[in-house]
């Protein structure tokens, strides 16, 4: 082995130390070179600027064109980023912590995007000496990212938005026409037979007049306004407008820059569109709800013919979506017992005597009452009609059997629609109920309520005589109102007729009212009918209805709906010979 000769090396020499420095300064330079990669310190003690000469480069400048600084650094950012970097900066000069952020610069004619790095360093008392960083140029990442998120928010065949980037420009809208108070229009566009075109001329044929039609629409109106390809032949546009007729306006431009004869290359073809539209604020400030009323009305115009316009109707959109849910809502409360029963008595005009009471149908929900009409209104036509109807029967003879036992008589009525007269499962559903209640038919009288819409009278006809014979009588309901309540008497098996409110609250003040009511009475009296008479708000009015010849009256002016508790206490305390004093009085 050889032994190495000399002294022992104990370091590199100043020369060799200076080489070292410059080959290591040389290869960061080269690689700051390639990687396109700036640097940049910043001197607080004397307030210059280096920039390597990548910054330079990035910047499209001569290294010794200007000696820069903060000031010409800040000039030379995009206008709308200035302000977001000179925060970014001096946030991580007083936090002491390293900022990483992207931003445009202008670059001679040119505008880049720069991807910074910086951090800052701090002498011993806390102040900031130096600020270093990196720049570097990633136009050419932000360029590619740019078309993927174009290609993410357009559609690849015309270049319109496409769903997401529409939907996100009408909430940006929406938002603006809260605040300043104009109108939107949503529309809805189908081309018309466009399928024909496709089929027989080929899909790229088809792509062509697509492409055409969408430079239409980008040319019919203003350039805040917005059309989009959700798809196929379906575009749709958003409007606005400082008023509803501007809209409408606008509407119309659009339909005719749309429709019209389209060349291409293979032949002509003449093009309509069925156009639906929806109006904020007259409609929804939600933007899928907007476009799917669009959508709705889009195809009423395609129903009424094509090559039309349709406005959505929020509001008769309103009543059947409220209509729905009520629905729902009666459903559940069917279910869940949340209807009640109140009973109105019914007063004999003979003899003072009480004569039972009518049960009605009661609905309280958190939010208030709702009235029975509004139940009855929703129901009908449909299946809850019968399970309604159902409850009622049970529940009015579950109380029956409880104010028998109470030592109060019948009979009590009960509201049934037309179709429940019409269901043969009726009189074995009555049985079972009356079995399970314990009491007779005798007990329980049932109105019919618009009998006008009994469909089949025969069938009808027998199903009441069925349910006679269990002893339940029956009676029609709101007589005199309908040029056919005579018929409708003949055609079914009724005990007793109730004469409409609206002719006994106008007894004593219109003769037409007291003519009808005498010629009821009239008719009844040859048929061996009895007669309630609805609606009796007075005294005098019960008195002019007794010398007249009418059996019961009910009324407010007698006693109101009440639960079935009341009814009970009520019923207890009523005394005949003052009901009878009192009209005595009266007339």
């Amino acid at each position: 082995m050889k032994k190495l000769r000399g002294k022992p090396t104990t370091g590199l020499g100043i020369q060799e130390l200076s080489d070292a420095l410059a080959i290591s300064e040389r290869r960061r330079r080269e690689a700051q070179r390639l990687s396109g990669v700036g640097f940049w310190e910043l001197n607080y003690q004397n307030g210059t600027l280096y920039w390597s000469e990548e910054i330079f480069a990035i910047y499209g400048l001569e290294a010794n064109a200007l000696d820069p600084n903060y000031e010409i650094f800040v000039s030379l950012i995009f206008d709308d980023d200035r302000e977001f970097v000179d925060a970014a900066y001096k946030a991580s000069v007083k936090d002491g912590t390293e900022y990483n952020i992207r931003y445009r610069i202008k670059a001679g004619p040119a505008t880049k995007w720069i991807e910074a790095r910086g951090v800052t360093y701090y002498d011993s008392e806390g102040n900031p000496e130096r600020s270093i960083g990196t720049a570097q140029d990633i136009s050419e990442i932000m360029d590619a990212q740019q078309a993927l998120e174009h290609l993410a928010l357009h559609d690849a065949l015309t270049g319109l938005p496409n769903r997401k980037l529409f939907s996100d420009r009408i909430s940006a809208a929406l938002n603006l026409a809260r605040r300043h108070g104009f109108f939107l229009g949503v529309l809805f566009i189908d081309l018309d037979n466009f399928k024909r075109i496709n089929d027989r001329q080929g899909h790229s044929l088809g792509d062509e007049v697509l492409v055409g039609i969408a430079r239409h629409l980008e040319h019919s109106v203003r350039a805040e306004d917005t059309f989009a390809r959700l798809g196929g032949d379906e575009f749709v546009g958003l409007l606005t407008g400082e008023n509803e007729q501007d809209i409408q306006d606008a509407v119309q431009r659009v339909k005719q820059s749309i429709e019209g004869t389209y060349s291409t290359e293979f032949g002509s073809f003449a093009i309509t569109a069925s156009i639906g539209v929806t109006i904020y604020p007259h409609d929804s400030d939600e933007p899928d709800e907007l476009l799917r009323h669009a959508d709705h009305a889009m195809y009423e115009a395609k129903e009424s013919g094509k090559s039309r316009i349709c406005y959505f109707d929020a509001k008769r959109h309103q009543s059947n979506r409220s209509r729905n849910q009520l629905l729902v809502d009666i459903e559940k409360a069917i279910e869940n017992d949340e209807f009640i029963l109140h009973f109105q008595p019914r007063i004999c005009l003979r003899d003072g005597s009480l004569s039972g009471a009518e049960a009605l149908l009661r609905w309280f929900r958190p939010d208030g009452p709702t009235p029975p009409v509004e139940v009855i209104t929703a129901i009908r036509g449909t299946s809850l009609e019968w399970e309604l109807d159902t409850w009622v029967m049970k529940e009015a003879l579950a109380q029956v059997r409880r104010f028998r036992a109470y030592g109060l008589q019948g009979p009590f009525s009960l509201n049934v629609m037309p179709s429940t007269i019409e269901n043969r499962e009726l009189p074995s559903l009555l049985k079972q109920f009356l079995d399970d209640a314990s009491i007779s038919g005798e007990n329980l009288e049932i109105e019919v309520l618009e009998v006008s819409s009994i469909r089949d009278f025969d069938q009808a006809n027998e199903i009441l005589r069925v349910c006679k014979e269990l002893g339940i009588r029956f009676s029609l309901d709101d007589f005199g109102t309908g040029y056919a309540s005579l018929t409708y008497f003949h055609s079914l098996p009724v005990d007793k007729l109730k004469i409409d409110q609206l002719f006994i609250r106008t007894l004593l003040s219109d003769g037409g009212s007291l003519a009808l009511v005498k010629s009821i009475l009239a008719i009844s009296d040859a048929n061996d009918c009895f007669v309630v008479a609805e609606g009796v708000e007075s005294y005098s009015i019960a008195s002019a209805l007794r010398h007249l010849g009418c059996d019961y009256g009910q009324g407010f002016g007698l006693a109101k709906p009440m639960a079935s508790d009341d009814y009970i206490a009520w019923a207890h305390n009523w005394d005949a010979q003052v009901f009878l004093d009192r009209m005595a009085a009266s007339g």
